[in-house]
């Protein structure tokens, strides 16, 4: 287990600004920073980031937290596997702890350290006797270096039915396991389980965070009813649509050039990036999808495609230029001349050459278009030609840019000889039956994420009061929250999520505090560490909204005035919590009054409410006087 210190350590060392920027474009607004939702589809900003106080919220998806609860839902991993990706970046070794720390059951193994430790075995077996074809085939056949092959982990499979699964009976690793994240196969009819990846050379897929989700496998079998390629099975963590293989690798240098290079197979990447051109990606097995363009939405504006000349890599091309343009991006096109691909291409003439013809013969996309029109005779009567503009104005209607839609619409009638006005009303043609459902395209974008919702309804301005100031607070110090610990009986929050920041809260103070005098809770530590994610969210949501009043950064002692503000306002709030509760009982005894039909029933009704009456009374009068002892 890795100690609340080196957790704090971690923390400190890395900002969360910098981990988010790794996922999202941020953009500074006031003292915070902003980008669009990664977890949803919006179009206006709606992420904020803050930097002081080193927490994220999401008010589209309602979620938030801080750097690691960022990086649990991002690459869908547990504390400590974020803990030890941070650490690993700030340069903080944990090694020991993890490594001293109970070995976990079956049932505590993540996926994702099954999926590393297969991926750690396949990368030992292919540098074994056996595997000398397979490694000769990648260095000799492919021109791959051990340095790329070591980079990228690339591994060997042996050709065995039950070679997985013998090594993880060994490793501890239960069959389901392996089944769960599409390393071995079952077949319920036969009632037996076999390895899915058999006698081939496997290529890690990794996330963006650099976590292993799944594999691509090339097959050494010449025998033709053997798939030349086959990756994972969709599981939990991988998701063929919403993963950009090599990624991991290629996400700096992509921001750095502003700029994606978007191959069809591993192998283009791996010679790219090896050649010396690191922006390189491809996706797995699949035509572009928008969650792959979104992806690359938070790294650059441009994508080059370069995918193979034949007919269905130009399909793939027209096709994802619509996603492209959809998601904000601007494509480009470039095709290599006939039996070539990247890999063969700059292994044939080097980086150079490589560079130099994609520079000349890289086309917009609205040339690309036209060029694949002109190929295939589409504008050779006025029918197809009619279909093909219509075509080409479905491609400039996705633009979300004015500016760059007119451009756009002047370019084509320079080289369509169709003045601009009569291409707007084609457009807007397309549009209007865009709208009408029937009429629906091929390119959808993802459903937008719901915010998470909460069974009790909206929380109330009482409660937001109390806990904005409660958690404001403990910048202070613990006054705020040693109060609310002796007096948390008398405090009932109905919202779930409230509740449950104010018992974590409690708890925590009153763990800590009982073995370290002094100690003060870290706010945006204790948000990692709350179990409900409904209350992980809200407490970030109600950290990022402005201060309980505006002012105060300008009172004087600025320090000692926010301090005692935060006090006045929990105060306040607790005292009409209290007095609340009270209010509510009254009105259920009064509820059961109307309806009492035994006169007996009636005066034990009375004799109740008389007796609430006292009990408030002299409850408010204790708070008040209570609370002028606190603050005076």
């Amino acid at each position: 287990m890795i100690p609340q210190k080196k957790i704090d350590e971690i923390r400190q060392s890395v900002d969360i600004a910098d981990v988010i920027s790794d996922y999202v474009q941020l953009r500074p607004s006031g003292r915070n920073f902003k980008a669009l939702s990664p977890f949803t589809t919006e179009k206006t900003p709606s992420f904020v980031v803050s930097t002081d106080k080193q927490i994220f919220k999401c008010f589209s998806s309602g979620k938030g937290g801080n750097v690691f609860t960022f990086l649990m839902e991002m690459e869908k991993i547990s504390f400590p596997e974020a803990a030890e990706l941070l650490a690993k970046r700030a340069g903080i070794d944990i090694s020991s702890y993890r490594a001293g720390s109970r070995k976990p059951t079956q049932e505590e193994q993540s996926d994702y350290e099954t999926l590393k430790w297969a991926g750690r075995l396949y990368n030992r077996m292919l540098h074994g006797e056996q595997a000398q074809h397979a490694l000769d085939y990648l260095t000799n056949k492919r021109g791959l270096s051990r340095k790329t092959i070591t980079s990228f982990g690339l591994g060997y499979a042996p050709d065995s039915w039950d070679f997985l699964l013998k090594q993880a009976a060994t490793a501890s690793i239960l069959p389901n396991q392996l089944a769960r994240t599409g390393l071995l196969y079952r077949n319920e009819r036969k009632q037996s389980s076999y390895d899915y990846f058999r006698e081939r050379i496997m290529f890690p897929i990794f996330s963006v965070g650099g976590q292993v989700v799944g594999f691509g496998g090339r097959t050494l079998k010449n025998d033709k009813d053997t798939p030349k390629y086959l990756n994972s099975p969709e599981t939990a963590l991988f998701e063929k649509s919403k993963v950009l293989y090599g990624l991991h690798a290629a996400k700096d240098a992509i921001r750095k050039k502003e700029e994606a290079i978007l191959v069809e197979g591993y192998m283009d990447v791996l010679a790219l990036h090896q050649a010396g051109i690191p922006t390189a990606v491809a996706s797995c097995g699949t035509a572009l999808t928008p969650n792959q363009a979104s992806m690359l939405m938070r790294y650059c504006k441009q994508v080059l495609f370069l995918y193979d000349g034949d007919e269905a890599g130009l399909k793939s091309m027209l096709g994802g230029i619509h996603i492209l343009l959809r998601s904000g991006l601007t494509p480009a096109v470039a095709t290599l001349p006939p039996t070539e691909d990247p890999d063969s291409y700059i292994k044939r003439h080097g980086r150079e050459q490589f560079e130099a013809y994609i520079q000349e013969n890289r086309l917009s996309f609205i040339d690309f278009q036209l060029k694949y029109c002109n190929r295939h005779q589409q504008f050779e009567n006025p029918e197809k030609k009619a279909a093909a503009i219509r075509e080409m104005l479905r491609a400039v209607s996705l633009v979300p840019d004015t500016v760059r839609r007119e451009l756009y619409l002047q370019e084509l009638e320079q080289k369509l000889s169709i003045s601009t006005p009569v291409l707007k009303s084609i457009m807007a043609e397309l549009q209007r039956s865009k709208r009408n459902p029937s009429a629906s395209t091929a390119y959808q974008p993802p459903e937008q994420q719901q915010p998470r919702s909460s069974t009790s309804g909206n929380i109330t301005v009482l409660e937001k009061t109390f806990l904005k100031a409660l958690l404001e607070s403990l910048e202070y110090g613990n006054e705020v929250l040693d109060f609310a610990s002796s007096h948390r009986e008398l405090m009932r929050l109905p919202h779930p999520a409230a509740a449950a920041i104010l018992d974590h809260l409690v708890r925590r103070y009153r763990e800590e505090g009982a073995v370290e005098e002094g100690f003060t809770l870290d706010i945006t530590d204790e948000i990692g560490t709350m179990d409900s994610p409904e209350a992980r969210d809200m407490a970030s949501g109600l950290l990022i909204d402005p201060p309980l009043s505006s002012h105060w950064q300008e009172a004087h002692d600025e320090r000692q005035q926010k301090a005692k503000r935060c006090l006045t306002a929990f105060l306040d709030s607790f005292r009409h919590l209290i007095l609340d509760s009270f209010r509510q009982k009254k009105q259920d005894i009064a509820r059961q009054l109307g309806t009492a039909s035994a006169i007996t029933h009636e005066e034990e009704l009375t004799r109740q409410l008389n007796a609430l009456l006292r009990e408030e009374q002299q409850t408010e009068a204790d708070v008040n006087a209570m609370i002028k002892s606190i603050l005076h």
